[in-house]
């Protein structure tokens, strides 16, 4: 009897020993999957975030490569672009107001934004009274040439550079600077507001980072955001309201704007001028 007794026990162990070993990598297997879930997308693979070095072959940089590498699609004329040393390159034409490359890129509606991209003004560039340069964004119904955008629909964020010597009589190759340009539901003028704000003197030939960020403001609340940044120093850092209707409060757009003006004639530079651009950045902060 006991024998047996001995035989049934060991026999029992025998029996549960799979059942262990099963449910012990059943527990194992979950725990994995849990810990694999956790992992976090790294940022350059994040479907909201999205990075152009232009690196293409020197030449005509046409609109369908550049919605291909933007991800969307391109509104109104794409030109005057290329292709020069893996940088984009913008020529805006001399004797010129409002020519160059001005378009918006479809990108998903959200509610905040951050881009960055680096920008080069050519040696012996011009630079006249100033124009509109760079990446920028387009919210709701978007306000540029000087309508105003007091209608609560929307507004636009953009960057320009400035010159208040500058003419196209005078060439001018010191004394210029960036400037922020805002349209939004309380700006005081018809045209952009730049808060008084502006950055130290930019040079041709140099190399600078600028960042922009916008957050939508939530009905008529003042809680709206637009912040400018230029080799990480901060330039403006201000809370408004964008819109006052939100069916409106979106960034739908972000504008790629390179021209001269203003609209009088000493905007405008008797030569061709050069801008280049490189290594853009946008993400998506909020839907």
């Amino acid at each position: 009897m006991i024998k047996l007794k001995k035989n049934k026990l060991n026999v029992f162990l025998l029996a549960a020993i799979p059942v262990l070993i099963f449910l012990g990598c059943k527990k194992s297997a979950e725990n994995s999957f849990v810990i694999d879930n956790d992992i976090k997308t790294p940022s350059n693979k994040d479907p909201e975030t999205k990075t152009i070095n232009f690196n293409r072959a020197d030449g005509a940089y046409t609109k369908a490569q550049a919605e291909s590498d933007f991800g969307g699609s391109i509104l109104m004329t794409w030109q005057n672009i290329d292709i020069s040393s893996n940088q984009a390159r913008v020529r805006i034409p001399a004797n010129s107001l409002s020519q160059g490359n001005i378009v918006n890129i479809d990108i998903p509606d959200g509610t905040e934004y951050e881009l960055s991209f680096k920008i080069r003004f050519a040696t012996n560039f011009d630079w006249s009274r100033g124009g509109k340069v760079g990446f920028g964004f387009h919210i709701g119904n978007g306000y540029t040439g000087c309508n105003k955008a007091d209608n609560g629909l929307g507004g636009t964020a953009r960057l320009m550079w400035y010159n208040a010597t500058g003419s196209k009589t005078n060439y001018v190759t010191t004394g210029s600077y960036f400037r922020p340009y805002v349209y939004y539901k309380d700006m005081p003028e018809d045209c952009g507001n730049s808060f008084g704000k502006q950055s130290k003197q930019i040079n041709t030939d140099t190399w600078y980072t600028v960042k922009i960020k916008v957050k939508s403001n939530t009905g008529s609340n003042t809680d709206g955001l637009v912040s400018y940044e230029i080799d990480g120093v901060n330039l403006l850092n201000q809370v408004l309201r964008w819109t006052t209707n939100d069916d409106y409060r979106k960034v739908k757009y972000i504008t790629f704007h390179t021209f001269r003006g203003g609209s009088q004639e000493y905007w405008q530079a008797t030569t061709d001028g050069y801008i280049y651009y490189d290594d853009l950045v946008f993400k998506r902060i909020a839907i």
